[in-house]
């Protein structure tokens, strides 16, 4: 996660059901764990499966703990370089 810039504000939202999203502003990203302050309320907890962005990529993951302090670590399992995933999207729009 070399591309994580602590401070950077994001949105963070369950994989099963988008709609249920909360602004967040990442803390620390290190290895496949990643931790992010929340502001607001959110039914979001651990086990949930979420995902956030950065502006290069897409992480996609679990929440492993939710501390009283409004924050939540996630486990992350999968990244999408938003880059790469665009030149692929290209390639098949011009293919068709």
């Amino acid at each position: 996660m070399s591309n994580v810039t602590p401070g950077t504000e994001t949105s963070l939202a369950s994989l099963t059901d988008p709609q249920l999203a909360v602004q967040a502003t990442i803390v620390s990203a290190e290895g496949r764990r990643a931790e992010l302050e929340l502001h607001g309320e959110t039914s979001l907890g651990e086990g949930s499966l979420v995902q956030f962005r950065t502006a290069q990529t897409l992480y996609m993951g679990e929440i492993e703990s939710r501390g009283e302090s409004g924050r939540a670590r996630i486990m992350i399992e999968h990244s999408v370089d938003l880059e790469r995933a665009a030149a692929i999207r290209r390639t098949w729009n011009v293919e068709r």
